[in-house]
């Protein structure tokens, strides 16, 4: 959940600086996320900690991003990224190793001073051997970028790493296509970059560098490895996060205009993720809706969980979601609509759910302590639901710090396939209000009755994981249906952000910006004219 708080930190230091690199920040977000908050083993109070695990930004221009992760982890306030580049500043363009005796010139938690290319790999192979020879248990990890691999020192330092065995070195390489200067198979093709990185006897796993799940699933695999190094190619894209910014060259090293800050910020708070319900539609086999729903792009799978006492119905249980974990590495959402959720919630940790969900009908203040508590420990995000007729206790206020997802139920809950209640809508946009004045980071949650039609109302009110069942199910063209969903959701955020642009008296040059993103979008939105009217 870090993930865009890095990217919207990392923004905001840019646009203050009026220069930086926000392609190479955001493709690089989920990996910083992953490291710092779920993997490596790091104390931001005792950056000195022997036994801790290092990292190393060779990509060192990713600087902004690597700052973000250091503040929100802890290691300097997050008010101090509004000093990037500026003089006298630690957060320079390209990170201090940080040292006791210049503390002023330096920030805790960074290991190497990084700017030359392809220098990195080099140090992280220097650390790891001599950890090695000290017998510590310490990993080493590195950040090198597709660009930088145009260095020879790469090479060589990927020699060296497998000569040595260092199986404690894992080398993650952000494989964004984009350098300096423009597209990296024009300038200087890497690929095949898989079979270069094997030829030179390392361990190679490639995957998707924007799903958490499957940079922390290579990660894992990674650590089990003896004798070689790993690398792991995370495939990702330049500017990811902005829709103007993404997978555009001239995004690597510009700042945006500081009077667009506000509405960059708008939308990277304003992702979207599709969660398809596998208990909608015609009975059927759970694997193969599992299945189809990741074939669609689905960005998480629900898990409606019933118990037949706090709810009318019974569905699937722990040991269901269990068998079902090995299918896939999207996000398991699990909604226990359950009675006495914390005597169970051990069997979904188990079952290595990623959002467990439970109601504030089912708990008190007492038992939802303990069950965020244990669900924070094991590494999973905590939610809580409320039913359409409950109203939000005071006493929730004090968890928000704790709570990643709040499901507003828009049906009443225990049946799959029930019609959306209109009258839910006025209660979550104030909820929403009232959730972010209270510091709420997370994500509002919209579960029932959500389809094409309704989509764009709950959206607007704020909800942005968004249950679809019947909608996706009902259909044999899953991803068909997926698409449709995506595309309402897309709408309405360009919707909201031009009027965002045209209440702060920008909304022409954020169209000239955005033309290329509003151009499928301006029948709908109703600006066909004023498109064509941009040079």
């Amino acid at each position: 959940m870090k993930i865009r708080d890095i990217r919207m930190l990392a923004i905001e230091g840019i646009a203050e600086a009026g220069s930086g690199h926000p392609g190479a920040s955001f493709s690089a977000a989920e990996i910083m996320a992953a490291l710092y908050f779920r993997k490596m083993r790091h104390d931001p109070s005792n950056p000195y900690w022997e036994d801790r695990d290092y990292f190393i930004n060779s990509k060192a221009h990713s600087a902004p991003g690597f700052y973000a992760a250091l503040a929100l982890a802890g290691y300097f306030p997050v008010e101090e990224i509004k000093t990037l580049r500026k003089l006298g500043s630690r957060l320079q363009g390209h990170p201090v190793r940080y040292s006791s005796q210049q503390k002023e010139h330096s920030v805790p938690g960074t290991e190497y001073s990084g700017g030359s290319e392809g220098i990195g790999l080099s140090v992280s192979i220097g650390i790891a051997l001599a950890n090695k020879l000290d017998g510590k248990k310490s990993r080493v990890y590195t950040l090198i970028g597709d660009g930088e691999s145009n260095e020879g020192q790469i090479w060589e330092a990927a020699m060296a790493a497998a000569k040595f065995r260092l199986e404690k070195l894992t080398a993650i390489l952000d494989r964004n296509r984009i350098q300096q200067d423009g597209f990296t198979e024009d300038i200087m093709p890497l690929d095949p970059v898989r079979d270069k990185w094997a030829a030179f006897n390392w361990n190679v796993i490639e995957i998707n560098g924007h799903k958490v799940e499957d940079i922390i699933d290579a990660i894992n695999k990674a650590n089990e490895v003896k004798d070689k190094p790993t690398i792991i190619i995370a495939n990702t894209i330049k500017g990811n996060g902005i829709k103007h910014m993404t997978n555009n060259p001239q995004w690597h090293g510009k700042a945006p205009p500081r009077k667009h800050v506000a509405l960059l910020l708008e939308e990277l708070e304003s992702e979207c993720l599709i969660a398809p319900s596998i208990i909608a539609g015609q009975p059927q086999n759970y694997e193969e809706k599992v299945r189809m729903a990741e074939r669609g792009g689905a960005d998480m799978i629900h898990l409606d969980v019933m118990d037949g006492r706090f709810v009318p119905n019974i569905s699937l249980f722990a040991d269901t979601i269990g068998k079902l974990r090995h299918i896939t590495n999207l996000p398991f959402d699990a909604h226990l609509m359950i009675e006495r959720p914390l005597d169970h919630i051990q069997d979904y940790i188990d079952a290595r759910c990623d959002i467990i969900t439970v109601h504030v009908e089912a708990c008190d203040e007492n038992s939802l302590s303990q069950i965020t508590d244990r669900l924070l420990l094991h590494g999973i995000s905590p939610g809580i639901a409320i039913n359409p007729a409950t109203d939000f206790p005071e006493w929730l206020y004090g968890y928000l710090n704790k709570i990643d997802v709040i499901i507003v139920m828009s049906v009443n809950p225990g049946f799959a396939g029930q019609k959306f209640l209109p009258a839910i809508l006025p209660k979550m946009m104030l909820l929403n209000k009232e959730l972010r004045k209270h510091g709420f980071k997370g994500y509002i949650e919209a579960d029932g009755g959500i389809d094409s039609t309704t989509l764009q109302q709950v959206y607007s009110a704020g909800a942005r994981i968004l249950v679809a069942g019947s909608a996706v199910y009902a259909t044999s063209d899953i991803h068909g249906a997926i698409i449709h969903l995506r595309h309402k959701a897309n709408v309405a955020l360009e919707k909201s952000l031009l009027d965002h642009a045209d209440s702060l008296g920008i909304k022409s040059d954020w169209m000239k910006a955005r033309k290329h993103i509003l151009i499928p979008f301006s029948n709908e939105l109703g600006i066909e004219e004023d498109i064509h009217a941009i040079k």
